[in-house]
């Protein structure tokens, strides 16, 4: 059972019987999740209850709290988000259920992937600068390589320059993201954007806006619209989908 991690353990079939409804509202993870139950996140007595009635191996969590009375119902690992690359979480997590050896022939497959595509992409975009920008009820949120949504790939393992002040506070830096008023919005972007918006946020304000609709990449229709929900899990299976995701749309402006 796992409250948190899901992709993880589903990328060397390893299929929890537990987990939360965040994990399971990944659509990159939909054909892999049937049969897997559905956390009462409303509910910790009868979330609980679902767990011993399951009399899981392991269980692991991401919440400090629910460590001891997890631990009476089976073993528990608590696993601090943020504290590791994503490589090493996966490594981690897979060396718990035994399959370290699946994790990494996975890893080695992904990273040869991203790294046989660098050059191209690297041609295709040259000296122009990548951003990530998300739209949540009236704020805009930035972001560079250390908040999921694929950063990693793009600014990590491909070295795509990010707008200066991203590139100094959320790639070179520790800063995860910020939040920036629409007026600012011109010195977080770059000349492409790589644009989501939280469901069922009116994103109007952003969009209508005659700021956003100058902003060279939008005129120049170099925006990327992902689906915000699944593009927060950093896990190695959405990880792939990303990367397939991103080389389609550069690969749309190669000369």
């Amino acid at each position: 059972m796992s409250d948190y991690y899901l992709g993880e353990f589903l990328a060397v079939d390893v299929k929890p019987v537990i987990a939360s409804p965040y994990s399971l509202s990944n659509k990159f993870l939909e054909e892999y999740i049937d049969g897997i139950q559905a956390m009462n996140v409303t509910s910790a007595e009868t979330s609980l209850e679902m767990i011993v009635a399951e009399q899981p191996d392991l269980i692991v969590t991401i919440t400090e709290a629910d460590y001891e009375k997890y631990s009476a119902i089976a073993p528990t690992v608590y696993i601090e988000d943020g504290k590791r690359s994503d490589e090493e979480l996966f490594l981690y997590i897979a060396d718990l259920v035994g399959k370290e050896d699946e994790a990494q022939a996975y890893v080695d497959d992904f990273n040869t992937r991203v790294m046989d595509a660098k050059e191209e992409i690297q041609g295709i975009v040259g000296d122009q600068t990548v951003s990530i920008v998300e739209v949540w009820p009236q704020q805009i949120y930035t972001m560079g390589s250390h908040f999921a949504r694929g950063g990693s790939i793009l600014y990590d393992m491909w070295d795509l320059k990010a707008p200066e002040k991203v590139q100094e506070e959320m790639v070179d830096g520790d800063t995860a993201y910020e939040v920036v008023s629409l007026e600012a919005l011109p010195e977080y972007t770059g000349d492409f954007i790589l644009y989501g918006v939280l469901a069922d946020t009116d994103s109007s304000f952003v969009e209508d806006s005659q700021l956003w609709n100058n902003l060279d990449a939008v005129k120049n229709g170099k925006v990327l619209s992902y689906e915000q929900v699944s593009f927060m899990h950093r896990d190695p299976i959405t990880l792939n989908a990303q990367l397939d995701i991103f080389l389609d749309f550069f690969r749309g402006f190669e000369d």
